[in-house]
């Protein structure tokens, strides 16, 4: 019998049976319509344990200040109430509220490298309200952005063409992990500051405005990176290059993960499998995992011809824990898991299971490449988490179910890739 008659003959039995079944508390079909409690939804999220810091060097409290001082510097004087376009004032207004908002913006927490990152944009936004002034009055033109653009380009470029992968001899994986959030920042400063490919506004004000906006958020980035990196070299006794051992780890990730650069076949995820998944958490799920495994290995084999081997391997560590994570899910769909459920219990169950499992993440060794996973293990949890606190979550049984199903599978699988990269980083 073919899939699509299979289909058709089990939809035929379950019309026949449906009266019978409605009054049924162990219904579980996709097919159901099920009622769930919303006080329920939002009493689901519980304690989420915190990702220790990413990279063995923070950035200093110093260098932290001063990225705040930078945007109220900017924003210093920034009275827009002077320029009589209304579109113009609201849009410099705008960004002039949101760089203040993040000043006062306290994440319990952050780490300080965090911390910076996330000043970065405000950093632009601040500067969007400083050089639009400036080219109201006259002060800034879209050449003198231009100029600072490619002087910027220059200077971020310059930082990555004869970079170093130095860090402590015997800790090759603390350098790993403390150069490719230095690489990343940098590569995003060159990026950031590259021409533009299309502008938003054809206000003279605001064009100048978002043109400098960019390169500001580029500077940003890049700035951070050649502090950061200064001030890790400065704690090295006895500099070793890693170089050429990140190089080897990252060809052979890479080769492994290749394969998953080409677009999914979106259609085709789960084919397989003896059952409708349209609208089931199973559907998302898989679609999710697959998503993480192919922009993960999209971006380690482009970290790797770029030269960024610290990078390619991070990212190709992402995209093996999500391969597995799909197969592990794949299977479990198969199995007959992630079913419409019958009560918020199964949903609840799974969360339960993605805290355990980030936990036990978090207690895998080289704990430097754990945390990096556990991130993403956490990073669903708390957006859904978040959802069901807001009360407004309308499909539970697959956004809330996914979510944490996602965080749950990847977190079941992480372990052992961290295990396999940490063991080829240190031989």
């Amino acid at each position: 019998m073919s899939r699509l008659t299979r289909r058709a003959a089990l939809a035929a039995v379950g019309t026949a049976l449906a009266s019978g079944l409605a009054g049924c508390s162990g219904l579980n079909s996709s097919e159901a319509s099920v009622e769930y409690d919303q006080s329920a939804i939002r009493a689901l999220p519980g304690t989420l344990p915190q990702v220790p810091a990413t990279i063995p060097v923070q950035p200093s409290e110093e260098h932290l200040a001063a990225a705040r001082e930078r945007v109220r510097s900017l924003l210093d004087g920034a009275d827009v109430s002077a320029v009589p376009n209304a579109a113009v004032r609201h849009e410099l207004a705008r960004e002039r509220d949101t760089a203040r908002g993040a000043l006062s913006q306290d994440r319990d927490g952050e780490t300080p490298a965090d911390a910076l990152a996330g000043l970065t944009h405000p950093r632009s936004e601040a500067m969007f309200v400083h050089a639009g002034l400036a080219a109201f009055d006259g002060e800034r033109t879209a050449g003198d952005v231009e100029r600072r653009r490619e002087r910027h380009h220059r200077d971020a470029t310059a930082f990555l063409d004869d970079y170093r992968y130095a860090g402590p001899a015997n800790e090759p994986v603390a350098a790993l992990a403390e150069h490719a959030t230095i690489t990343d920042w940098a590569r995003t400063g060159v990026r950031l500051t590259e021409q533009p490919e299309r502008d938003e506004y054809e206000n003279t004000v605001l064009h100048v405005a978002e043109r400098a906006q960019g390169v500001e958020w580029g500077r940003a980035y890049a700035a951070d990176a050649r502090r950061l990196h200064e001030r890790y070299v400065s704690t090295l006794d006895d500099p070793h290059d890693h170089g050429e051992r990140f190089a080897s780890v990252a060809d052979t990730l890479v080769d492994d993960v290749e394969p998953h650069t080409a677009t999914p076949d979106w259609d085709a995820l789960g084919s397989d499998i003896e059952r409708d998944l349209a609208g089931t958490a199973a559907e998302k799920l898989l679609e999710e995992l697959a998503s993480m495994r192919w922009s993960s290995a999209q971006y380690a084999v482009a970290q790797r011809d770029a030269g960024s081997f610290a990078g390619a391997i991070v990212a190709a560590t992402r995209s093996l824990a999500a391969d597995r994570a799909f197969a592990d899910a794949t299977a479990a769909i198969t199995d007959g898991e992630y079913e419409t459920p019958a009560s918020i219990e199964p949903i609840a169950a799974e969360r339960a299971a993605a805290v355990e499992g980030l936990r036990a993440l978090l207690d895998t060794t080289p704990a430097l490449l754990a945390r990096r996973l556990a991130r993403a293990v956490r990073s669903p949890v708390r957006l859904a988490d978040e959802n069901a606190r807001a009360g407004g979550v309308t499909e539970p049984e697959r956004s809330l179910y996914a979510e944490y199903a996602v965080a749950n599978r990847l977190a079941a699988t992480a372990p052992t890739v961290v295990e396999r990269v940490g063991d080829a980083v240190t031989d």
